[in-house]
């Protein structure tokens, strides 16, 4: 009987064994797949060529009766989304009162986008006109505006100061200022999609 029970126990743990050994080689033949997740950020860019964002109406002296044209360059070139921009007018120094101004938004071609209306103020025209989208479109990503002015003659001009013709201001010491321009802020914003 000592024998049997030993037979039967040597059985059981054969039995067991096997069974641990099958279920161990059974659990190895599992299998992982793995993946990995990732995007590239887009690359943002938005830059202007006007120097310093200081507009002079002209390098040379001017009076009534006198017109011209300066640039703003808007530069979104090396940017892989759309791009809004905006150009805003900080300070206006010293211009005439009667002088007017109109744009024409180019393409980085020199093709004409947009002509805007004639405004009494660079600042309104800006506010009003000089803002838009530059998409993501090769050899398209710039915008050259080419803003005109003129500057109207009044026959009526009676004295010195004509108060039609121009506006002055004056330093601490009640000195005047001849210089007329523009300090602009020129922004660019990712395009809301």
């Amino acid at each position: 009987m000592k024998k049997r029970v030993i037979s039967v126990s040597i059985i059981m743990a054969l039995i067991s064994v096997t069974f641990i050994a099958g279920y161990k080689l059974a659990s190895s033949y599992k299998s992982a797949n793995t993946a990995i997740g990732y995007a590239e950020i887009a690359r943002w860019s938005f830059g202007s060529d006007t120097s310093g964002n200081i507009i002079r109406l002209s390098n040379e002296k001017i009076s009534p009766g006198s017109n011209g044209v300066f640039e703003i360059e808007v530069d979104a070139s090396a940017s892989d989304i759309d791009v809004e921009y905006e150009i805003k007018v900080i300070e206006e120094r010293n211009i005439p009162t009667n002088m007017k101004f109109f744009a024409e938004i180019r393409n980085e071609q020199g093709g004409v986008i947009n002509k805007t209306k004639e405004y009494s103020t660079f600042t309104e025209l800006a506010s009003n006109e000089l803002l838009g989208n530059i998409p993501v479109e090769e050899n398209n990503q710039k915008r050259i505006i080419m803003v005109y002015w003129n500057w109207e003659y009044t026959k009526y001009d009676v004295s010195l100061e004509d108060k039609l013709d121009a506006t002055l201001s004056y330093d601490e010491n009640g000195k005047s200022s001849l210089e007329c321009g523009f300090n602009i802020e020129i922004v660019g914003k990712q395009k809301n999609k």
